[in-house]
């Protein structure tokens, strides 16, 4: 294995393990600056010299939000992208890891966010070190250390200090409660670790690839020491309540560690929220005890520090309601007056809260419960700080307000169309308006720092957890209207996630139930920490096109309507710059900003209110019986009078009006009628739409009086409106109309197009461009503000305008969204001495010809014009194909030809090691020694040549090529494939490694047992591979400590192919597969090979014996026989003697070894008239006259039906007792010896003879442990039932050899299959019959400690365990009796219950094999009946039993009452009785029951029987649900019961839908009492009376039949 030397340098950073200490070599990066801190609490930031701290906003509603990931939005600074030189950082072709994005790429992108009216930027992820690959960067190592992958501290400074100058703010997110994944719990390193109220050992797991060794957290520590007096926190329920105090009874204590140690939580799931506030989240982010006073005391030191060090605004708290609430509230109050001191007055501090508004308000100000409420919406808009709304006290509010408002979102994905489980408990309602007047009331939206009421929850359509709309089918229009509620609608401040304004479509998700994160139930947290985070970067960029087609579907939502997510792959947009100032959506977001601004009411009004609604409802299949409102809705919004001071240019209340229909709609009502439309403004008002078309409307007159006197002035009505699909507006009185301000509409030929020339094109330095605007401009404005920026890489200089026209757009192209402005009026121009490179046009504020207004926008556009192999321009073409690289006389030299760029570095081996970052030069002369290198082993020399772009702000641009070389294109030396074919690599007859084929693509031939799946490597085995993680043809590679399943998987080939060829292209890291191989002539070879050796043998065989019987000896001389054949075959076999034809009677391998005497045998009569003597031995059994029975099962009964049938042979029966029966006394007998692990141990034996019965009752602690009930160990696998079934097995045979009159032993399954060995080299004849084949006995066998272990538990040789035994790695008693009847009896003596169960069984386990076959025994199998009556009795002459029918009411009474449900005669009865397995498919009557219980009210059901395995557990617990939906008609009792008589006779349906089924025993016993069957024809069920089923073991028609008969 190759590893990566970078690592070497990498470890050398480290001085320690220890992070957050002063040290000399992080100073750009350490917020703590005191060398000699004793404690965390003694770490000191430094503040900014000369500068004081940027104040807070008075309105934190004034000030719409942006949600970037800093990692995906532009990368200002290359240097830093791999900043520990390792290859798990970035990667410019993938999308699984870093990106590039930093704080130097914000910093020149604040014009487009200023632009469309931004003034708070929120970075997603905290600011802290993380692990190499973790761009969200939610698993901080350290709270005081930076991560570089974003800049130094300065960079933080500088990027801050702009932000601030453009009177914008900047929000940083917070993890108090999570860290990263350093602490494993002891014995659980490598599986999740359950939940546990006395914890675990904790250790730490010392991972590898950490940034400077961060192997360890500095601040925190692990103690495994109980503190039994420690107490818990409060916790709290989603229903509001305290979590009862005896919920954590025996939690004695906690430990003193500063980290919860209670086990691991998965990310998705319904769990308790206390639960989730205790254990490590997802098992990958540690949870911090932050309840803990010393752990809160560095918490809240940190945050100052951070605030002090980098004077950012605000935070979100990530899983806020994760953290236990008084601690979040202690923390949010002196995180809030630390930044007081610091002079922001009025700090933001949100957090993540996805369950239930009930929940939620506990963490909301100072909290309230259901018992804390104001009376109502006025009492909550008048409340005050000294009211006793509250549920903790004053200076102790949590959260000032939520960061993503899930409510509301789950609310608009409902409203929006989406089908699926949306609720969650305890939370508002999903009409907006209603939603908004509860949580005014629920909320205690008090503001911490002026006690006034300051709703500042955050409202948007989308963030790292949830999907892109435009992904949808008419997604653009839906994401708009969401948009429209969340900014226009909902009182608050509006949320935008970047991307969006561009209508971002393609999904990141590695698997169908995360679109995006789209998981939206209560108490499921929306992060998934695996690194299988793909979210689209803003710069231009191959990796998302290259993996945009979605492939994975929903499961979250049903019939998901995903449209443009499923092509993404083939749009060259996704490959574009993406800060492109004339997408419709950031225009219109635009508008909705510039209206708050203007509409106090839309800023700050609290009264909402619902004018009217013209809806109908709908039910989508797949939300459960949710229905979905439809239609248009009338809406208000304004201040509370007496309460609000709005502000903005005008402050009377907004008319808003918005549906949710598919198509355009025009609704028409009489404005006297009880459905007419209202609007909160007088008659003959004119009022005008505020978005396109911009819309005038004269008010009608109603029957309302608008001052509520009965007469006029009326309020104003609509007499008719039409609205397009998922339309809106907002209409305003004529003379408060607002125009929108300015704004690029339409760049031609389009931002970021690319222009493609060649040397021949004379007019390739000339282009023509156009401007487009939504209002008349001053045509000398816009000329004067435009500018241009040209990155041609000091070729050429900036171009000219020339040929400027301006004039009105006569065609404009229209509106692709509600709402969507159109151009209007365009500025073009030709420009010339245009050279290669990239482009950035400036438009800078111009002005409208009205010169009243301007764009209030600098907005830049990006035009890259180059040759075909200029990777700045065209990145797609990224093989040098014309001699740029060259080697001559030793020196290594390249030629760029990406104009355009700025910087650039060289990998010589392939991107495992790179050069430094260099300014842009023509020619560059390379380090020779690196390409001479003894690690290059591939053929040639191979460079890669990056650039970077300060125009194109992006790394993306890669050129390859070779020297030396003469083969096909390559990107990677080779491809290395792995995995179960070939032992994952570790088998070297198997070639791993890939080729090229004249094509250029890598190939590889694999044959494997399909279907399989394989890695693909390209250094060696390690954690650098690919696979395909989202199935969509694509390769991934994800970081190395990434728990998803990336992997190529692979069917099996079309018939009658037998392999596959992997074909893989480097070019674009797409995989394929090609059928070889024909089955014809596999199996033509296979059967060559396999006759060839016996036919071959046999001619030998037969050609010695032909030579040998065809010589005769006489005094003369040797003589051949007369008439011999020349053909050694017929010659053998037609020219014999008398004798010899008497001599072959024998076996042929007598007449060629010799005969082989057979090994003594016990019994086995000679005289067929002798009377038998059958030993057998059941752990469930009956004897009559002491009224003892052991049973559970048809083998229990099956053993009493031979007791008393078996009349003509004396019987010795070996039975346990049990613990919880009385015996009579026996007659006592000599105790049997057995031998446990080298130690013997005495059974006590009593016999008791009954009839021709001799019973041999043992007695041992080891059987006393079973019960009658349950006589059989539970597990098979494990130490105890080893040394339970050994000592049977040894009692066994201790029985046999104490009596030697014994003919035949006769095997019941698996249980006594070893006796016969302990006898050997004596030989019992033994008889194997087959009740259930499923359960064999296993016990492992993978190691020589295993086999020595197992061995010696059951007192047995190795070289019998190998020989009888051993079966694969496993020690198998069903196997054992196989073998030993196979060896000893030649395959004679083995039976299944039935026909059908023999074959099936001898077909089925392997570890039957060693027989030649399996017979069978006469059983009323369905088909069996000709084996026991040629003409069985029809069903139409059978004779029903009239005195049982009379009695079935009564019995049918008793079984309703023992089971509690309703005595009902008129009712249907079923019933099941049996094991809860996979096997009596009582997970079919689990699935099909709901639906026939709420189709057909008359039928009832019982199911009675032990659970044993997990079909039979989930089968319970969906029972269990269905007697608590019917309680008086459904019983369950998932356990072992005994059934009176009546639940047989009084049933009217036996419900036995069996797969599989050897005999059918509860079958008969309900046929004999007349209930009619639904389910398999399996077993003996096919001659039941009424029987009616299907003849198959599939699911599919089982439940089919099950669900048609019932």
């Amino acid at each position: 294995m190759r590893l990566f030397a970078a690592w070497a340098s990498l470890s050398c950073l480290a001085f320690s393990a220890f992070a957050s200490p002063y040290r000399e070599d992080l100073i750009d990066y350490n917020l703590n600056v005191n060398q000699n801190a004793a404690s965390p609490l003694e770490y000191a930031a430094a503040s900014w010299p000369g500068r004081s701290h940027h104040a807070s906003p008075e309105n934190w509603r004034a000030l719409p939000v942006y949600t970037i990931l800093l990692d995906k939005f532009a990368d200002g600074d290359p240097s830093n992208n791999d900043y520990f030189g390792t290859p798990y950082e970035n990667d410019y072709r993938e999308t699984q890891l870093r990106y590039g994005g930093d704080l130097k790429g914000l910093a020149s992108r604040l014009d487009y966010l200023q632009g469309m009216g931004v003034r708070v930027i929120f970075i997603s992820g905290t600011p802290f070190l993380n692990m190499l690959w973790q761009a969200d960067s939610y698993s901080p190592l350290d709270f005081t250390v930076l991560d570089p992958h974003w800049g130094t501290i300065t960079d933080w400074r500088n990027a801050i200090t702009e932000i601030h100058a453009r009177g914008m703010y900047l929000m940083v997110d917070f993890t108090i409660g999570t860290m990263s994944d350093l602490i494993g719990f002891d014995g659980y390193l490598n599986t999740s670790t359950p939940f546990d109220l006395i914890e675990h050992k904790a250790v730490w797991k010392e991972p590898n690839y950490m940034p400077w060794n961060f192997t360890e957290y500095r601040d925190f520590s692990i103690v495994n020491e109980r503190n039994t007096s420690c107490v818990l926190p409060t916790f709290w329920a989603d229903s509001g309540t305290i979590v009862p105090s005896e919920t954590f009874e025996g939690a004695n204590g906690c430990l003193q560690s500063d980290f919860d140690q209670y086990g691991d939580m998965e990310a998705f799931g319904v769990h308790p929220d206390w639960q989730r506030q205790l254990a490590k989240f997802a098992s990958v982010q540690d949870r911090l005890r932050e309840w803990k006073p010393s752990v809160m005391a560095k918490l809240t030191h940190f945050s100052c520090m951070a605030i002090t060090a980098l004077d950012f605004d605000a935070i979100r708290v990530d899983k806020a309601t994760q953290v236990t609430v008084d601690a979040l509230a202690t923390w949010a109050n002196s995180t809030r007056q630390c930044a007081y001191q610091l002079g922001k007055k009025n700090f933001l501090i949100t957090g993540e809260v996805t369950g239930g508004d009930t929940f939620g308000s506990i963490y909301i100000g100072r909290g309230r419960t259901a018992t804390q409420l104001p009376p109502g919406f006025l009492a909550a808009a008048n409340a005050t700080e000294t009211d006793n709304y509250f549920l903790r006290d004053r200076l102790l509010g949590a959260l000032d307000g939520v960061a993503f408002h899930y409510s509301i979102y789950r609310a608009i994905a409902r409203f929006l169309g989406m089908d699926g489980n949306l609720q969650v408990a305890y939370d508002v309602d999903t009409n907006f308006v209603t939603a908004w007047n509860q949580m005014f009331v629920n909320n205690d939206f008090l503001n911490s720092n002026t006690g006034v009421v300051d709703p500042r929850h955050m409202y948007g359509t989308s963030n790292f957890d949830i999907f892109r709309w435009p992904s949808l089918e008419n997604g653009t229009q839906r994401s708009v209207l969401a948009s429209f509620i969340t900014s226009l609608v909902m009182p608050g401040i509006p949320l935008l996630f970047y991307g969006e304004e561009q209508n971002f479509y393609l999904f990141d998700n590695g698997a169908s139930n995360y679109l995006y994160g789209c998981v939206i139930m209560a108490k499921v947290h929306l992060k998934v920490v695996n690194s299988t985070y793909r979210r689209q970067a803003m710069t231009g960029n191959q990796a998302w096109k290259r993996h945009g087609c979605y492939t994975l579907g929903s499961e979250q939502y049903f019939n998901m309507p995903l449209e443009k997510s499923l092509l993404g792959c083939y749009d060259g947009w996704n490959a574009l710059d993406h800060f492109d100032p004339t997408a419709d959506s950031r225009r219109l977001f635009s508008r909705f900003h510039q209206l708050r601004n203007v509409y106090g009411a839309l800023q700050d009004g609290f009264n909402l209110v619902q004018r009217g609604n013209w809806t109908y409802f709908i039910q989508r299949p797949g939300s459960n019986g949710t229905q979905t409102e439809m239609g248009l809705w009338s809406v208000s919004r304004a201040g509370i009078p007496g309460v609000q001071t709005l502000s903005g240019t005008y402050q009377d209340q907004i008319w808003l009006l918005y549906s949710n229909e598919n198509s355009t709609k025009m609704y028409e009502h009489d404005c006297k009628g009880s459905l007419w439309m209202s609007s909160p403004y007088t008659s003959d008002s004119v009022v005008r739409n505020l978005f396109a078309p911009y819309e005038t409307y004269t008010l009608s007159a109603s029957l309302s009086s608008y001052n509520n006197d009965g007469k006029a002035p009326w309020y104003g009505c609509l007499p008719n409106i039409t609205m397009e699909g998922f339309g809106f507006k907002a209409l305003v009185p004529i003379e408060q109309w607002t125009a929108p301000l300015p704004a690029l509409t339409k760049f031609v030929p389009g931002h970021d197009h690319r222009i493609l020339i060649s040397q021949n094109d004379v007019n390739s330095t000339t282009v023509d461009i156009s401007l487009e605007f939504n209002v008349a401009m001053d045509c000398d404005s816009v000329t004067k503000s435009v500018s241009f920026n040209m990155s041609s890489s000091g070729i050429g200089s900036e171009p000219t305008a020339t040929g400027i026209q301006c004039g009105a757009v006569t065609m404009p192209e229209p509106a692709k969204i509600p709402g969507g402005s159109t151009s209007v009026w365009a500025w073009s121009a030709t420009l010339r001495n245009f050279p290669d490179g990239v482009l950035t046009i400036n438009i800078n504020n111009p002005s409208a010809s009205n010169g009243n207004t301007t764009t209030g926008a600098v907005d830049h556009l990006l035009l890259r014009k180059g040759s075909s192999d200029n990777v700045m321009v065209f990145p797609e073409n990224d093989y040098d194909t014309s001699d740029s690289f060259k080697v001559s006389d030793g020196q290594y030299t390249f030629t760029h030809k990406a104009v355009g760029a700025d910087k650039f570095r060289y990998s010589w081996n392939f991107g495992q090691k790179w050069s430094d970052w260099k300014a842009w030069e023509a020619t560059t002369v390379m380090d020779a020694s690196a390409f001479t290198s003894a690690e290059n082993y591939w053929g040639g020399e191979h460079v890669m040549v990056q650039y970077w772009s300060e125009a194109a702000m992006s790394v993306a641009h890669v050129v390859h090529a070779d020297a030396g070389y003469s083969g096909s294109q390559r990107r990677v030396p080779q491809f290395l494939a792995r995995g179960p074919f070939n032992d994952w690599g570790f088998d070297q007859g198997i070639s791993s490694l890939m080729t090229q084929n004249s094509d250029g693509l890598w190939e590889l031939e694999i044959m494997a047992s399909w279907p399989t799946y394989v890695q693909l490597n390209v250094w060696g085995f390690d954690d650098y591979y690919y696979g395909d993680m989202d199935g969509d043809g694509v390769l991934d590679r994800l970081p190395p400590n990434t728990m998803a399943p990336n992997y190529l998987n692979m069917s099996a080939p079309p018939k009658p192919h037998l392999a596959w060829t992997l074909l893989v292209n480097d070019t674009s890291m797409t995989w394929t597969l090609q059928p070889r191989g024909q089955s014809s002539v596999g199996a033509i070879m296979y059967a060559l090979l396999l006759a060839i050796p016996l036919i071959t043998g046999t001619l030998a065989v037969l050609i010695f014996m032909w030579s040998f019987y065809g010589i005769k000896h006489n005094q003369y001389g040797v003589k051949a026989k007369s008439n011999t054949s020349y053909f050694p075959i017929l010659g053998a076999l037609g020219n014999k003697s008398t004798t010899d034809l008497k001599e072959s009677a024998s076996h042929m391998s007598e007449k060629l070894f010799g005969h082989k005497q057979n090994n003594e045998i016990i019994g086995w009569p000679e005289d067929k008239n002798k009377r038998r003597k059958v030993l057998i031995a059941t752990l469930e059994y009956e004897i009559m006259d002491w009224k003892v029975k052991v049973k559970i099962g048809g083998l229990g009964v099956m053993s009493s039906l031979m007791g008393k049938a078996m009349t003509d042979v004396d019987l010795v029966w070996v039975v346990p007792k049990v613990k919880d029966i009385d015996y009579p006394a026996g007659e006592p007998a000599e105790p049997i010896e057995v031998i446990i692990f080298g130690e013997p141990y005495l059974i006590e034996v009593e016999t008791h003879v009954l009839d021709n019965i001799t019973y041999v009752i043992l007695d041992s602690p080891v059987f006393r442990a079973q019960t009658k009930s349950d006589p059989y160990p539970a597990r098979m696998d494990d130490l105890s039932s080893a040394i339970f079934y050994s000592t049977w097995n040894q009692a066994i045979a201790a029985t046999i050899r104490r009596s030697p009159t014994i003919d035949i032993y006769h095997i019941n399954d698996y249980h006594g299959a070893l006796a016969g060995i302990y006898l050997l080299p004596k030989v019992i004849p033994a008889c194997l019959s087959l009740h259930n084949a499923e359960f064999q006995g296993l016990w492992p066998l993978r190691t020589k400690e295993e086999m020595r272990e197992v061995c010696s538990a059951f007192n047995i040789s190795k070289e019998h365990c190998t020989k009888y035994v051993q079966f694969g790695n496993t020690f198998n008693l069903l196997h054992a009796a196989a073998s030993f009847i196979s060896v000893h009896q030649k395959s004679v003596g083995v039976a299944g219950v039935s026909d059908k169960y023999g074959k099936r069984s001898w077909a089925r386990y392997p570890a039957l094999w060693t027989l030649k076959h399996v017979d069978s025994l006469p059983n009323p199998d369905p088909d069996d009946i000709a084996a026991l009556d040629d003409k069985p009795t029809s069903t139409r002459d059978i004779v029903i039993d009239e005195i049982a029918e009379a009695a079935r009411p009564e019995h049918k009474r008793q079984a309703q009452e023992w089971a509690g449900i309703k005595q009902d005669p008129g009712s249907d009865l079923f019933v099941f009785v049996g094991r809860w397995s996979k096997q009596k498919g009582v997970d079919l009557i689990a699935d099909v029951m709901p639906s026939i219980l709420e189709k057909r009210p008359s039928i009832q059901l019982i199911a009675v029987g032990p659970v044993i395995d997990l079909y039979g557990r989930f089968a319970a617990e969906k029972l269990a649900r269905l007697m608590e939906l019917y309680p008086d008609r459904v019983y369950s009792k998932p356990e072992f019961t005994a059934l009176p008589p009546y639940l047989f006779s009084g049933a009217d349906f036996a419900l036995i839908p069996s797969r599989d089924e050897p005999f059918g025993l509860v079958a008969v016993e309900f046929g004999r009492k007349g209930a009619l069957g639904v389910g398999s024809r399996l077993g003996g069920l096919g001659l039941m009376p009424g029987w009616v089923g299907v003849s198959s073991s599939n699911y599919v028609p089982i439940l089919t039949a099950c669900s048609l008969m019932m």
